[in-house]
């Protein structure tokens, strides 16, 4: 049997925070929306964090909010930099200039994307996870699932989590709430191009709404990764 090792672990996390610096003028929304799900994926950085820390694996974070530019698109995406999102116009994203996309991506793209490479490339990585969080309402209905475990061709791991998370009664969406074939996305880009196993794992964002529902969430998360991690391995 081979063991995953601590140290052939990464965490990647696409959305982790929503700043914006200063001299964007914070795209022309108000503080309400910066706060949002268009923003960034709520409860993931602290999820990230606490799961990393129990896993002990490496976790790479994304710095600025998915408004700016969005790491999980390819740069060839027209909604690497949305102009509308959730029906909303982006003011600052609107007629942006050829050099101010090009200094987007190589201070925040690139610079994301490239450290990934180099731990992908220098620490000798097996297991790629990618977390995220969904909103619980969409077009005014709850959203039932609890979890989403998105996947392109490869679903040698997601599979597996989606039947550990399902053993525990947990309702778990196969690439849903959204789907995980995106060409160019972060998954397909470091994981599926370099035959890495991997998942990306959403979690609904009402169950990350404090810090003891989000310790709650990584002990399962560990749990079933582990798990899963043995099963992958025989």
């Amino acid at each position: 049997m081979v063991r995953f090792k601590e140290n052939q672990i990464l965490i990647i996390v696409d959305h982790a925070s929503n700043f914006i610096p200063k001299e964007n003028n914070k795209l022309g929304l108000p503080n309400f929306f910066l706060k949002q799900h268009i923003a960034f994926d709520i409860g993931i950085k602290e999820l990230s964090l606490d799961l990393a820390n129990r896993l002990k694996c490496k976790i790479i974070q994304g710095k600025y909010s998915r408004l700016l530019i969005d790491l999980n698109r390819d740069l060839d995406d027209p909604t690497v930099i949305p102009e509308i999102v959730d029906n909303k116009i982006i003011h600052g994203n609107i007629g942006l200039s050829k050099s101010e996309i090009r200094l987007r991506v190589k201070k925040i793209y690139n610079k994301y994307h490239n450290e990934i490479d180099r731990i992908v490339r220098n620490k000798k990585v097996k297991i790629i996870l990618s977390l995220h969080s969904f909103n619980p309402i969409f077009k005014n209905k709850k959203r039932v699932l609890e979890f989403g475990i998105l996947s392109n061709e490869d679903k040698s791991l997601s599979s597996i989590i989606i039947h550990q998370l399902r053993l525990q009664k947990l309702k778990v969406g196969d690439n849903k709430p959204y789907k995980g074939n995106l060409i160019g996305d972060s998954m397909y880009r470091h994981g599926l191009k370099n035959n890495i196993p991997h998942a990306l794992i959403e979690v609904r964002n009402d169950l990350l709404s404090n810090a003891s529902k989000i310790k709650r969430i990584s002990r399962l998360l560990h749990k079933t990764i582990s798990k899963s991690l043995e099963i992958l391995a025989l």
